[in-house]
């Protein structure tokens, strides 16, 4: 399970060769048909395999993304996907402006990009040094209030921790390494737990950070959610599972781990 990977399969095989406990709905009888979310970060290969399961489902993916050109071509002219004008995490109009377009849930994969890791590993570097997620998050929750928007889903590490976990020395290594190496990184990635927590109640924002360990490519096997050393849980997850999990936790009519930190991974194999 981990570590493992199998080649990657595009998104119109997934589609004719899904698992079948992989959900796809018809038109007709879709509840997610009405739905529509605010994708934040979704030009990585995560964000990517988000917007391919939305439009598979009828649901509708506001994309704010400095370089949206990094989507394929047959994906952003879909009719299901809409690209935002601005992008950049700094420009606090152009956030608010996403915000007030009243998405039912933001999906939000802000993290460090893959492209600047460098300068992420760099603790000198005064840009990373600065809660640049937080930020963000500070200006999107405001405006979330102002625009009567309650869902959020927003991505963490298991560098976040939770009183639920239980111990767990693959964890622990995991954590120690990305401290030593992207400390940066580590305190932004700690730093949006703590803003959550820190919430008040009169917010009336139904957040939840969902926590990944190792991101991998992949075909689908089966997503899970708990907490870390929990024994269902894994310490990886497979994209087209995290896009799965996330779609559909954001159209949820009730939703689920409102105030919670769950780590979301691909679901451990059952001995016999």
């Amino acid at each position: 399970m981990y570590g493992h990977s199998v080649p990657h399969i595009t998104w119109l095989s997934w589609l004719h060769c899904r698992p079948p406990n992989t959900p796809l709905f018809t038109h007709s009888k879709s509840p997610m048909a009405p739905k529509k979310i605010l994708l934040l970060g979704a030009t990585g290969p995560s964000g990517i395999e988000v917007i391919k399961y939305a439009i598979a489902h009828d649901v509708e993916v506001l994309v704010y993304a400095r370089n949206p050109d990094k989507i394929p071509e047959a994906l952003r002219s879909d009719i299901h996907v809409t690209i935002l004008p601005g992008g950049e995490l700094s420009d606090t109009a152009a956030l608010r402006d996403a915000v007030a377009q009243k998405p039912d849930a933001v999906v939000s994969l802000l993290g460090p990009p893959l492209r600047e890791i460098l300068s992420w590993m760099n603790p000198f570097s005064s840009a990373t040094k600065q809660p640049v997620f937080v930020n963000a998050y500070r200006v999107v929750v405001d405006a979330m209030t102002e625009f009567g928007v309650k869902r959020i889903l927003a991505m963490g590490t298991i560098s976040i921790p939770d009183e639920k976990d239980k111990l767990s020395i693959g964890r622990n290594i995991l954590v120690w390494l990305v401290r030593l190496f992207m400390y940066n990184g580590w305190k932004n990635i700690v730093s949006v737990g703590k803003f959550f927590d820190g919430l008040e109640q009169e917010d009336r924002i139904q957040w939840t950070v969902f926590r990944l360990g190792a991101v991998l490519d992949g075909g689908f096997q089966n997503v899970t959610d708990g907490y870390v050393a929990d024994g269902k849980t894994a310490l990886s997850v497979r994209r087209v599972e995290l896009a799965q999990w996330l779609v559909e936790q954001a159209v949820k009519e009730d939703p689920e781990w409102v105030g919670e930190k769950p780590v979301v991974s691909s679901a451990k194999k059952q001995k016999i």
